[in-house]
């Protein structure tokens, strides 16, 4: 019974894992350029959430509406500004700049709100429900359905739209979709638009079930890049059941290994994949 427990708990928080990873994942497939700067705009979207409820005593959950435009607008800021300029570049350029940048927002953060740890607390904290004997609270389903839905949609999109069909050629072969009249500076913008607004659509229902503090950027990017890795770097579904893995992994480590060691695990998983499948969950459906 513990065991299943822990298997639906890490699967609930593997959902949001797997969103959160998602906008990396879709930013790497289109321009190849991995974000490490996604888990500290993460941070700034909670932290923004965290403002906008408190300065206009809104409901945090009903800020998805707004957060959503406001992180597209900073994902694309952040493409024209920073990313396009040195995209033809060394590779440990951009490395250098994401990182940088996290840094600074980290640092603006602190000094924004302080060291204080803080939770945005809203119309469905502490309250629970049992689901086949384990408890699990609201604002926890609440945000991993959020993270369900905005998943289903970015597959959706990716899989049936124009722009979904124009975004698999520019992945796929980026001088060949040039030479077809493809602009690919205009489907990588629009990428990092949509990698970054998804932040901003989990964040406010994901603020009820973390503790926000101005360094948990990293925390998130490496969870991002370890379940991007897990599932395969660049691929959708592969990336969507890593979140699902390394949830489960990190929920049944914390019930069954002392102390904090049961928060390794998730990375035991990835030193496992890049030995054994380097390719991740997406070269093992691949193969089926």
């Amino acid at each position: 019974m513990l065991v299943l427990s822990g298997i639906l708990q890490g699967i609930v928080s593997g959902v949001i894992i797997a969103a959160v990873a998602a906008g990396m994942s879709l930013i790497y497939r289109v321009s190849h350029v991995t974000n490490f700067l996604h888990g500290s705009l993460l941070a700034l979207a909670l932290y923004v959430t965290l403002d906008l409820s408190r300065r206009f005593a809104i409901e945090p959950l009903y800020l998805s509406i707004p957060m959503v435009p406001i992180m597209g607008l900073v994902g694309l800021a952040l493409y024209w500004t920073l990313i396009r300029p040195v995209r033809r570049r060394h590779h440990l350029l951009l490395v250098q700049l994401l990182l940088g940048a996290s840094f600074v927002i980290d640092s603006v953060l602190l000094m924004r709100y302080g060291a204080d740890l803080q939770s945005i607390s809203n119309s469905l904290s502490a309250r629970f429900v049992s689901i086949l004997g384990t408890g699990f609270g609201l604002n926890e389903l609440f945000a991993s359905s959020v993270s369900a839905l905005a998943l289903c949609t970015l597959a959706a999109a990716v899989n049936l739209s124009d722009w979904g069909r124009k975004f698999r050629a520019v992945a796929s072969d980026e001088l060949a979709s040039r030479l077809a009249g493809v602009s690919v500076e205009g489907i990588e913008a629009v990428s990092w638009m949509t990698g970054i607004a998804m932040l901003g659509l989990i964040a406010p229902a994901m603020g009820g079930v973390v503790t926000l503090t101005p360094d948990m950027g990293l925390h998130y990017t490496v969870l991002a890049l370890v379940t991007m890795i897990v599932g395969g770097m660049g691929s959708l579904a592969g990336t969507i059941l890593a979140g699902m893995l390394v949830g489960v992994a990190q929920s049944l480590g914390l019930l069954f290994l002392p102390g904090s060691y049961g928060a390794l695990l998730p990375y035991a998983l990835l030193v496992a994949v890049l030995i054994f499948r380097p390719g991740g969950v997406a070269s093992i459906m691949g193969r089926a």
